[in-house]
């Protein structure tokens, strides 16, 4: 009996076990209880013939110092390990707060970024439609320019050819004053010549309204009075040059008989209304008050803040439904430009008339048109009778081919000379 209960049965040994690796995994034991535990040991692999009251002790003493040994450290561990799961449990709140006030920042940095983005981008957009407009107004002034360089060049070619008219108005006059004196030298001896030579200067008249004013009305009408002035004197002898005038005639009364002195005064007429058109262009909305004002009071701190939302966010952007056609906007000094160019289409048009030089004629009023139907508003009646005056105006043919000289002007002048030479012979005999 007493070597079986000395004896340690296989449980209590697996039992002992277990708890020499609980206690090696428990690392909060303190230094004594390690060194007793590893005595412990060394005594039972040492001295496996030890007595078994001894052993009985030992088991005993172990088992006491086991439990004391034991009982201190896990209380200790337990607070431990509570007081690290709080720990823990605070630190993971604050690194979620962090990680969201880190988010929020980075969110609306990127809402700041692309906002300073847009701006950039609108600012851009202005800028370069701003340059656009400029480059436009820039080429059509150096296009005026242009034009009026033509201008005053044609200026020049028609007040040269002016003078080279008066010059040769000037001979011809001192010509008729020459034909007069000779007619005055033979006074009296046939008062028939008299008719002869008024017809001679009837048909000079002619030729000057005809070729410098191009009046082709009156000159029909003189050379009308000079053939009745040959009619008067009743002379067989002058039925070839009758003959002569009246084919100077009928070449008259085929060319066009419009006046374009009276579609000049039109055209000047019309260049008096263009002030008065209406150009294409809409008017900026004007910018709308708010009504509300900003209060002190903490009671209306909803309506304050939205009165400021409303002031901050109105530069950046704005929206407002068009159920009309938009039309480009035109500054003044674009509505000044556009009528000037109206007005200096008309002018050449009118320059263009009274030079009776048609291809510059329609030049002119198709730049007209245009003009019109770029810059004014076409819907408005009095564009549209603008422009329906100015369609009649181009449909107007005025072009004319005017003879070189009349026929009957170097025959009468042979006459006349013939019958001074054969005077003055007759005077000298």
């Amino acid at each position: 009996m007493a070597d079986s209960q000395d004896k340690l049965t296989p449980s209590d040994e697996a039992k002992l076990a277990a708890l020499e690796k609980q206690l090696a995994i428990e690392k909060t034991a303190s230094p004594s209880a390690k060194k007793e535990q590893a005595a412990t040991a060394n005594k039972r692999v040492e001295k496996p013939a030890t007595k078994p009251a001894e052993i009985l002790a030992d088991q005993t003493s172990y088992k006491s110092s086991k439990s004391t040994t034991s009982s201190a450290p896990r209380k200790s561990t337990t607070g431990s390990k509570g007081k690290t799961g709080v720990l823990w449990f605070f630190t993971l709140v604050n690194l979620l707060v962090l990680v969201a006030i880190i988010g929020a920042g980075y969110w609306t940095w990127l809402q700041w970024q692309a906002q300073n983005q847009q701006q950039s981008d609108i600012l851009a957009a202005q800028q370069a439609s701003m340059s656009q407009q400029q480059k436009n107004i820039e080429q059509s002034i150096a296009s005026n320019q242009l034009a009026k360089g033509d201008l005053e060049q044609q200026n020049q070619a028609l007040q040269s050819s002016i003078s080279s008219l008066v010059e040769q108005l000037q001979l011809t006059s001192a010509e008729v004053q020459t034909n007069q004196r000779n007619l005055a030298d033979v006074s009296g001896r046939r008062p028939a010549d008299w008719l002869l030579a008024e017809a001679d200067y009837l048909v000079r008249m002619a030729g000057r309204k005809l070729w410098l004013e191009h009046d082709v009305k009156t000159a029909i009408m003189m050379l009308q009075s000079a053939d009745s002035r040959l009619q008067d004197l009743d002379d067989s002898s002058l039925l070839p040059l009758r003959a002569r005038l009246a084919e100077d005639l009928q070449t008259l009364q085929q060319l066009n008989q419009v006046s374009t002195s009276s579609i000049a005064l039109a055209l000047g007429a019309m260049l008096k209304q263009v002030d008065n058109l209406p150009l294409a262009f809409f008017k900026k909305p004007e910018d709308k008050t708010v009504d509300e004002a900003v209060t002190e009071s903490i009671v209306d701190w909803r309506a304050n803040l939205a009165h400021n939302w409303n002031e901050f966010t109105k530069n950046f952007f704005s929206v407002e439904r068009v159920t009309t056609d938009i039309k480009p906007f035109m500054s003044e000094q674009q509505q000044w430009l556009s009528k000037e160019q109206l007005k200096f289409a008309l002018m050449q048009a009118q320059v263009a008339v009274l030079q009776e030089n048609s291809t510059l004629y329609q030049q002119s009023l198709q730049i007209a048109f245009g003009l019109l139907i770029e810059s004014f508003d076409t819907e408005k009646d009095m564009v549209v009778q603008f422009t329906d005056s100015l369609s009649n105006l181009q449909l107007t043919d005025f072009e004319r081919t005017y003879p070189e000289q009349f026929k009957v002007a170097p025959l009468l002048r042979d006459i006349i000379e013939q019958r001074l030479n054969s005077r003055f012979v007759n005077g000298n005999n």
